[in-house]
């Protein structure tokens, strides 16, 4: 199998003379707000030790008449200065035992104090002179009884900060199974379910570990790397782009996948109007505007064929996220990602590699029951620079989700409303020896074929994996609320078989 090139610099909005070098790019995407509200306006700047608990904890709540808080809500003062702690999870945080509130704390109440540090209580542990106290995920209308928060703020990626997750984030992978056909890339769009692994998930429940807590990356910083499992993963971002790029490397005789994903971007714009009423939300409204096309670069090899075929769901344990306080009410804009790579080899030494760039132009989100995808058109042509060679059939699918929310509660476990976009890209490459089956009389056709789906998909509730809601809920001894789907639609899916004949769709 081929080595990649040296990896040039990303240039131009499609990051072609980057990525067809490459033995592919990357996955998912990073993007975040900034924004005021109707019933206020975000919250002073400010310097210093406090500005640096603000990034990494959210704002602390204010009292403000816009915002009726749930009768079991209890806010604690001092915001992040009084933190001293989290728990590598993220579910357990040590408290300064003179803060004003925390004297109220008790199982069963919903802790509120920062953004972050916003839970339902599920014990309380006195450790010295603090509280160590373990929080379970809440709803947006389990801490909100009344309130109204608008949205309509221009975004500047560049300035919007890195942050790590806790440890519960990875990589779930199976062997796919060998097989001479395409995964299913309309399938691939269930990316959120079971994305988060079962079997390493470790929840800290007294007796207490705690560690320092954790600082959020550079706010100006263009990039973020991480590795989990097999995969070196970076995410990176501009004024023009969002983007995630993605490696993965076995042994010398094994799987190598690279590939690349970017969302193109001008002038980006976040848009929302959400009103709780006696706790529930009648109908809300979310958007992202300024989302101008997608560019995918991907390319995969496998020495091995059948024995290195992988199947994989990753969510990556970075974000990008921005505190804000509407009126009185801290939330965090976030962005998150994730993704699922599955290939089919057939044969040893077997290559696959191609590159395309779609437009998408209008807003992406929802209005109450409406639903608003962009219009979809074809830049570069994905089957244009489809390459492969081997004496087998060669495939892969690469999925990704980008999700914009408007979140409250913890880290892992953010609630309110979101809109994602989900892209699926599968390929296949057909033998260099022909059609396997065909007789031996009359030419060999080589079959390639395409498929996009990108999906529009929006709801409202605690954005989690299925197994982490299931750990949770074993061993905290809670019930977590299901994410709610408002809708799910597709702006495009589209596949192209060449050349276009009956033995190629078979």
């Amino acid at each position: 199998m081929s080595t990649p090139a040296s990896r040039p610099e990303r240039d131009g909005p499609a990051g072609r003379g980057v990525l067809r070098h490459r033995l592919a790019g990357a996955a998912a995407l990073v993007c975040l707000v900034a924004l005021t509200a109707g019933c206020g306006m975000l919250g002073p700047a400010r310097s210093g030790p406090a500005d640096a608990a603000d990034r990494r904890y959210g704002y602390a709540p204010r009292p403000d008449r816009s915002v009726v808080y749930q009768p079991d809500v209890v806010l604690v003062s001092g915001g992040g200065d009084a933190i001293r702690s989290v728990s590598a999870d993220g579910f357990t945080y040590l408290l300064d035992g003179d803060a004003a509130g925390a004297g109220d704390l008790a199982p069963g109440k919903i802790m509120f104090a920062t953004s972050e540090a916003l839970g339902r209580v599920v014990r309380v542990e006195r450790v010295r002179g603090d509280l160590a106290v373990t929080l379970a995920p809440v709803e947006l209308t389990d801490v909100v009884r009344d309130g109204h928060f608008t949205i309509d703020q221009a975004l500047d990626l560049e300035a919007q900060a890195f942050g790590p997750l806790p440890d519960l984030l990875g990589e779930v992978a199976a062997e796919a199974p060998a097989r001479p056909v395409l995964p299913d890339p309309e399938e691939a769009t269930g990316l959120g379910v079971n994305a988060i692994g079962v079997g390493g998930l470790r929840l800290a429940v007294p007796p207490l570990a705690l560690g320092p807590a954790r600082a959020p990356g550079a706010g100006a910083a263009g990039s973020a790397k991480r590795k989990v499992g097999a995969w070196d993963v970076t995410a990176y971002k501009d004024h023009t782009k969002l983007g995630l790029s993605a490696e993965h490397s076995t042994a010398a005789a094994g799987l190598r996948v690279d590939f690349d994903i970017q969302l193109l971007v001008r002038n980006l714009r976040v848009r929302g109007d959400v009103r709780v009423t006696n706790g529930v939300i009648p109908h809300p409204s979310f958007r992202i505007d300024g989302v101008e096309g997608l560019a995918v670069t991907i390319a995969a090899g496998a020495q091995g064929g059948l024995s290195d075929n992988k199947k994989a769901k990753i969510e990556f344990p970075i974000e990008v996220k921005q505190p804000i306080i509407i009126g009185g009410f801290p939330a965090t804009l976030k962005q998150t990602f994730k993704f699922l790579v599955e290939t089919a080899f057939t044969a040893k030494n077997g290559n696959i590699s191609a590159t395309g760039q779609w437009g998408l132009a209008g807003p992406i989100g929802y209005a109450g029951s409406s639903v608003l995808t962009p219009t979809f058109s074809v830049r570069e042509s994905i089957m244009q620079s489809l390459r492969g060679v081997s004496i087998g059939v060669e495939a892969i699918v690469l999925a990704v989700e980008f999700r914009f929310g408007f979140l409250i509660g913890l880290p892992v476990a953010g609630a309110g409303p979101f809109v994602a976009i989900v892209a699926s890209v599968g390929l296949t490459n057909g033998s260099a020896a022909g059609r396997v089956g065909l007789p031996l009389a009359g030419p060999a056709v080589k079959c390639r074929g395409s498929t996009l789906v990108a999906t529009v998909r929006a709801g409202e509730g605690i954005s989690m994996s299925e197994p982490l809601a299931k750990a949770i809920e074993h061993v905290l001894k809670v019930t977590v609320p299901k994410e709610a789907d408002f809708f799910k639609k597709d702006i495009v899916n589209r596949t192209v078989v060449e050349p276009d004949v009956p033995l190629c769709r078979d």
